[in-house]
C-alpha cells in the first residue's frame, strides 16, 4: 500500500526517521512550511479528465459525461495523509494576512471559500485521505455541554465533517493493568460532535488500527475512504499511521 505522507508541522518524528518512513509508507515525506507551496501539489499529482460513462435504465442506455480526478502519469497513491490540517490552515491565514496583524471580514470569507475547494477536490480524488487535525474544547451555552470541535481557523470548523466518510476522535484511556490504550471514538454524542461512521460497521470506540477501518472499507466495495482525525497531541493522531501498512490494497 503507497502511502504520501504530508507533513505540516515536522511531526514525523513519532514514526521514526525521514528514511523509516519511506520504506513504510512507500514513498519520502514532503514537508511544507506555505499554503502555496501545498496548494499546487493536487495538480500536479492528478488532472481533471471528461469521462464518458453510459448507464442503462431498463432497456434505455443513457449517456453520461463525467469529469473526474484521475493521477497523472499512472501515479499510485493508495493513501495521502495531512497532518496536520491545523497547522494548514494556519500556513494560508499568514499567507492570507501578509504583514498585517488580521485578517478583513472579506478574507475570512475567502479563506473559507479557498479551504472548501480544496476540501471538495480531497473528496473526489480516487484516493483515500486521512487528515488529522487538533481538537479545541468549546462551550456550548444553549446546551450547557463542552464540545470537542476541530482546533481549526474560521467558520470551516462548523462543518468540516461533511467532507468525510469517518470523524474519529482520538482517546488515550488504560487498561486493567494500567497500560495506556489509544482510541478512537466513532460515534456522536453530545461531547464528540462530529463523530461520524458512513460504514455503520465499526464498534463505537476502538483501537487505533487503520487497518480495521480499511477492511470495512474494501467490505463496502469502496474505492477510497475519506477519513478525519480530531484529537490533542500525544493522543495518537501521528503513531497510528504506522497501522496503514497493513491495511488491505485492491
Amino acid at each position: 500500500m503507497k502511502t504520501l505522507y504530508l507533513d505540516f508541522e515536522n511531526g514525523f518524528k513519532s514514526l521514526g526517521s525521514k528514511e523509516d518512513i519511506s520504506k513504510l509508507f512507500g514513498y519520502p515525506v514532503l514537508q511544507y512550511d506555505t499554503w502555496s507551496d501545498f496548494s499546487g501539489l493536487i495538480g500536479k499529482l492528478y488532472e481533471r479528465k471528461s469521462v464518458s460513462n453510459p448507464v442503462k435504465i431498463g432497456n434505455l442506455e443513457i449517456a453520461q459525461d463525467v469529469t473526474k480526478w484521475v493521477p497523472r502519469n499512472g501515479t499510485v497513491i493508495d493513501t495521502l495523509v495531512l497532518d496536520t490540517m491545523t497547522e494548514l490552515v494556519k500556513q494560508f491565514q499568514r499567507e492570507l494576512a501578509g504583514k498585517a496583524k488580521r485578517l478583513t471580514l472579506p478574507q475570512w470569507g475567502e479563506m473559507k471559500t479557498r479551504l472548501d475547494t480544496v476540501l471538495s477536490i480531497i473528496n473526489s480524488i480516487p484516493t483515500s485521505v486521512i487528515c488529522n487535525v487538533h481538537g479545541k474544547l468549546k462551550e456550548d451555552n444553549e446546551l450547557g455541554v463542552l464540545k470537542v470541535m476541530p482546533n481549526i481557523e474560521g467558520s470551516t470548523k462548523e462543518d468540516l465533517g461533511k467532507w468525510f466518510d469517518f470523524v474519529l476522535y482520538t482517546q488515550v484511556n488504560k487498561d486493567a493493568k494500567g497500560n495506556r490504550v489509544y482510541q478512537w471514538v466513532t460515534s456522536r454524542d453530545e461531547k464528540y460532535c462530529h463523530a461520524k461512521d458512513r460504514s455503520q460497521e465499526l464498534p463505537a470506540v476502538m483501537d487505533q488500527d487503520y487497518s480495521a477501518i480499511f477492511d470495512v472499507v474494501n467490505k463496502k466495495g469502496w474505492d477510497s475512504a475519506k477519513i478525519l482525525v480530531i484529537g490533542d497531541p500525544g493522543s495518537g493522531k501521528t503513531m497510528s499511521l504506522k497501522t496503514i501498512k497493513g491495511a488491505k490494497s485492491d
